[in-house]
């Protein structure tokens, strides 16, 4: 008895086993999945980059229309239309080319700007209507500026946006191993008419905007996309929905319906962004479910989850009457909080209940029928066809979002004035007398808690709860700021309890805004029914859940897709690539739908977790065809161990290489060849806060004794610059030195590469500036995270890169409008030019000699870097990984139609003029580390920079004519064999074009 017990529970715990490996609600082993897992947390707060429109003076649209409301501005009923025949800019067109449309209208393309005038009888507030067609050239969300008399009345009026709307695939695509992926969409071409709406749907009504009495002047300048223009209309023309009362006294004599429909929720017609994916969950309460193949079967909750997010489904009623709807969802990803959703039938809200539909936090599948605490709602659906549309939306949480952020802006205003009261000191014990130099304090800080209190009741008013994390965070808050109001001298002492870090009063609320307005919702199917019909169970149970994955389990030791794995043939290239899973299934689909198609030719995408491994594998003879996503240093190690191909030697390269920038390929050569391809192209661009400077009353430093004067006007009120030498590391590597020593026009070798002249004419003039940066000038000798001091104001002005761009756009939304960016400070030569030399890099692409389809991989590759499909590209990236993910590819023509955003587009190309990199010669890793270690003698250690940079050169040249030895560069200590060293100058030799 005793044996069998123990059997019984062991096959109890097996079964267990397999229940929480393979069959857990929420488990997917599709690689979206993977993205929801490793991007959510860090992503959280890219929802807000958009949604916060604070500057100096805080004119947000929420803000300005309060107070025209409180002024009683009127809101006249005169309607006003202006075609494009009244309109300048842009391409006037007939009606021939006007698709349909019956006007002529204006092709407007970005950059362009449209003017016209408005003559007004009757001052007030006007909303504004758009005739409009999205050009299939737009690629990015098209966005406008809008002034009227020359003036933006609020800050949403720098990019408001017109609708796209894309058109999914209704054919199942599969991929090479049957498995079902996201269907392609294309962009629906067709007139639309629509408001200038906020673009953080905080407000569901149309904008509204002051026009005055007489001539008013109009002036649009498209930011983004292709648009055709056609007639402009300024009137108070929307009616908010009604309630659902009176709706229901309007259906009164309708019948109830008899008739049910269930809809596939990723079966849905159209999206507002490409983002919106579906995807495979192994969960057999979800339709269709397979444990064999993954097939497409909800809508991804991580997604699907900003504001503005739109899917619309398309369904046949053949009996008119009075419906009920019920959704399938699931909301697991915004701890605690509900997600929100407009709801459209035909493109109208039926009632004021459906602006902002809230689901409930739910870890597990959860059925919900439409409905308030009366009852569920009854929905007349006319027959035909119908439209059923779920937008996300902020609405009901603007009052208190709004509110938090004015907080955040003030205490950013008083954290400034403390630092300037106390010249940054933060001794414990010292008496400030903030009480005298700031006497509003304790009155502002009394306010700041008046305000909290405020929105933590609201929270609770929303979400129905006081025991939310939200809301202990405000208490929290509050408790930090009473305790400075009892005591103002703790302020300069405790500013992790204020303003600095994210344990502050700051930081909590900070972190506390992007969770508001995220609204994540995954769906499984929906139902448009009659009162008697019986929603299904929304989770199977157990039992059934556990032998699917016992099934799904046992199935992967017979499943083709693994077994096939490791199957290359002679029409198959394989390539290693040193990326993430996703990024690299975004590539095989590429290739698999894109490339193989056309030439007959296979390619393999395997991870490459450690490029280390490859020359393991060249000794084991094991190494693929090709190899992608190297660093920088890699190729040229591979090219003198005679391990890789030399590209420069095959048809077609000089044709590839004009795409790219010369310079880009320097560190790729070596002796007569050129073996790498660069992939991406990193930049360096100077940041600087627009409140701080315009505070200190300065413009952005163009050159690097401007750089010295501003650090002197800065430190004034402890703010300092932050260049890339200063980072936290202590190993200074050439990307970070030798900007420096390129635009004082010095060089780190001779000509023949066997000595390095740092500590001679202008290379010691830059090695002695960027040391006197730190030991004369004050610039902080390190800084752990120039993001966090930019963001916090304590460094206002720094140079970073495209990763700094990026966390700025979508991960502080407290400084939307308030950041810009710049090229970074250079030095005036005699010609009166600003050199701006700066070495950038990215990662790289190889061919392995002993490769036996060279010729194929090569094929690959010249379709792969071509300039359409590395364009294309950053798309299909952003369409998998989400619109934070930006791919800087080093294909300049492709960089020009990227994904890019433009607002920073036209500062990296020409950043990119000025690529400088660094030729490879042996030996030279002791280049970078002796002069680092030169570097750091100097700030460190206080040594004379002559003898610390004299006596580097020493070390130097001993290692370089070891290692040239070595080569058989020399013999008997005389040089057989000048190395040409690769520079700017001679890049000719090896790259056909300029550097532009």
């Amino acid at each position: 008895m005793k044996k069998i017990m123990i059997g019984v529970i062991t096959v109890i715990i097996t079964l267990f086993i397999f229940y929480a490996a393979y069959a857990r609600v929420g488990n997917d082993d599709d690689v979206i999945d993977e993205l929801s897992q490793d991007t959510y947390t860090n992503n959280l707060q890219t929802n807000s980059d958009q949604y916060t429109a604070l500057d100096e003076t805080n004119q947000n649209y929420y803000r300005v229309y309060q107070q025209w409301l409180n002024e009683g501005v009127d809101i006249p009923q005169d309607v006003y239309e202006i075609d494009a025949n009244d309109m300048t800019g842009g391409l006037l067109l007939s009606t021939d080319h006007a698709f349909d449309y019956g006007m002529p209208t204006l092709s407007i393309a970005p950059g362009d700007t449209i003017t016209f005038d408005l003559t007004n009888q009757s001052a007030g507030l006007y909303e504004i209507f758009f005739d409009y067609y999205i050009l299939d050239d737009t690629k990015l969300n098209p966005s406008y500026t809008l002034k009227i008399n020359d003036e933006i009345q609020y800050n949403e009026m720098n990019n408001l946006v017109f609708n796209l709307q894309w058109e999914l695939t209704q054919d199942v695509t599969l991929d090479r191993y049957g498995d079902e992926i996201v269907p392609e969409s294309t962009l629906v071409e067709s007139w639309k008419t629509d408001s200038a709406y906020d673009p953080n749907f905080f407000v569901d009504a149309p904008l509204k905007f002051f026009i005055d009495e007489g001539v008013n002047h109009i002036e649009l300048t498209l930011n983004e996309g292709y648009v055709l223009l056609g007639k402009v209309t300024f009137g108070n023309l929307y009616e908010a929905p009604m309630t659902y009362d009176q709706y229901q006294q309007m259906h009164a004599l309708d019948t109830l319906a008899t008739q049910s429909i269930e809809l596939q929720a990723e079966d849905y017609l159209y999206e507002s962004k490409r983002i919106i994916r579906s995807k495979y969950m192994r969960n057999p309460s979800l339709e269709p479910y397979s444990f064999k193949q993954k097939v497409l079967n909800m809508v991804d909750e991580l997604s699907y989850r900003k504001p503005g997010d739109a899917i619309t489904y398309q369904f046949n009623i053949e009996e008119a009457g009075l419906y009920e709807i019920s959704l399938k969802y699931m909301q697991s990803a915004n701890d605690e909080l509900s997600s929100a959703r407009s709801i459209f039938i035909d493109g109208d809200v039926p009632f004021a209940e459906l602006r902002s539909y809230r689901f409930d936090f739910s870890m597990r599948w959860t059925n919900e029928t439409l409905g308030n605490d009366d009852g569920d709602f009854l929905i007349y659906l006319s027959e035909g066809v119908h439209t059923l549309a779920l937008v996300a939306t902020n609405h009901e949480v603007a009052d208190v979002y709004h509110l938090l952020s004015n907080v955040l802006s003030n205490i950013t205003t008083i954290a400034r004035d403390v630092q300037t009261n106390t010249g940054g000191l933060t001794e414990r014990y010292r008496d400030y007398k903030l009480d005298i130099y700031m006497p509003n304090l304790v009155r502002d800080l009394t306010q700041m808690v008046a305000d909290i209190e405020l929105a933590r009741q609201q929270l609770i008013d929303i979400y129905g709860s006081r025991k939310l994390a939200i809301v202990s965070e405000l208490d929290i808050s509050i408790a930090y700021i009473n305790a400075f109001i009892e005591d103002t001298n703790d302020m300069p002492s405790y500013k992790s309890r204020f303003n600095e870090g994210d344990g502050s009063v700051f930081g909590r609320i900070n972190t506390l805004l992007p969770k508001l307005i995220d609204n994540p919702l995954g769906l499984d199917v929906m139902y448009v029914h009659d009162q008697d019909f019986k929603l299904p169970k929304a989770n199977a149970n157990i039992f059934v859940t556990i032998f699917e994955g016992v099934k799904s389990f046992f199935y992967t030791f017979f499943d083709p897709k693994y077994n096939a794995l490791n199957q290359v043939d002679d029409q198959t290239v394989e390539i290693w690539v040193r990326n993430s899973r996703l990024y690299i299934e975004a590539m095989q689909r590429m290739a698999d739908e894109q490339y193989t198609p056309e030439s007959g030719v296979k390619v393999l995408f395997s991870v490459l977790p450690d490029e280390n491994k490859i020359i393991m594998a060249n000794a084991a003879g094991n190494t693929p065809d090709a190899a992608m996503g190297l660093s920088v240093i890699k190729p040229f190690d591979f090219a003198i161990r005679d391990m890789i191909v030399d590209l420069s030697s095959l048809d077609g390269f000089q044709t590839i290489a004009s795409e790219f920038n010369p310079n880009s390929f320097i560190p790729y050569i070596y002796e007569d060849g050129v073996y790498s391809i660069p992939e991406t192209q990193d930049v360096k661009l100077m940041f600087y806060r627009k409140d701080i400077l315009d505070f200190l009353e300065v413009e952005p430093p163009e050159t690097w004794d401007e750089v010295v004067s501003l650090i002197a006007v800065m430190q004034k009120y402890n703010y300092t610059f932050y260049t890339p030498l200063g980072n936290d590391n202590a190993f200074k590597s050439f990307g970070e030195t030798t900007p420096f020593i390129y635009q004082f026009g010095g060089r780190l070798y001779n000509d023949t590469g066997d000595k390095a002249i740092l500590n001679v004419d202008q290379s010691y003039v830059a090695f002695e500036f960027m040391t006197d940066l730190f030991s004369i000038y004050n610039v902080p000798i390190t800084t752990s995270n120039f993001f966090q001091k930019f963001r916090d104001g304590t460094i206002p002005i720094g140079i970073g890169d495209g990763n700094t761009y990026i966390q700025l756009k979508y991960a502080a939304p407290e400084l939307a409008g308030q950041w810009g960016v710049a090229l970074i400070p250079g030095v005036r030569n005699e010609e009166n030019e600003i050199v701006r030399w700066d070495p950038t890099y990215g990662v790289s692409s190889v061919i392995f000699k002993s490769s036996s389809k060279i010729d194929k991989a090569w094929d690959y590759y010249q379709w792969w870097f071509s300039q359409d499909v590395q364009s294309d590209f950053t798309y299909q990236l952003q369409t998998l990984l989400g619109e934070e993910f930006l791919h800087m590819t080093a294909n300049i023509e492709a960089f020009k139609t990227s994904a890019w955003p433009s607002d920073t587009k036209d500062y990296i190309l020409e950043q990119w003029q000025w690529i400088r990199t660094t030729g490879r010669i042996p030996g030279d890793y002791l280049v970078e580390r002796e002069l680092s270690n030169a570097w750091n003698k100097v700030v460190n250690d206080a040594a004379n920079p002559r003898d610390a940079i004299d006596n580097a050169v020493v070390i130097i040249n001993r290692e370089l004519k070891r290692k040239l030895t070595e080569f058989g560069y020399y013999v008997d200590n005389e040089m057989v064999l000048p190395y040409v060293v690769p520079t700017w100058e001679n890049i000719d030799l090896w790259i056909e074009g300029d550097e532009s």
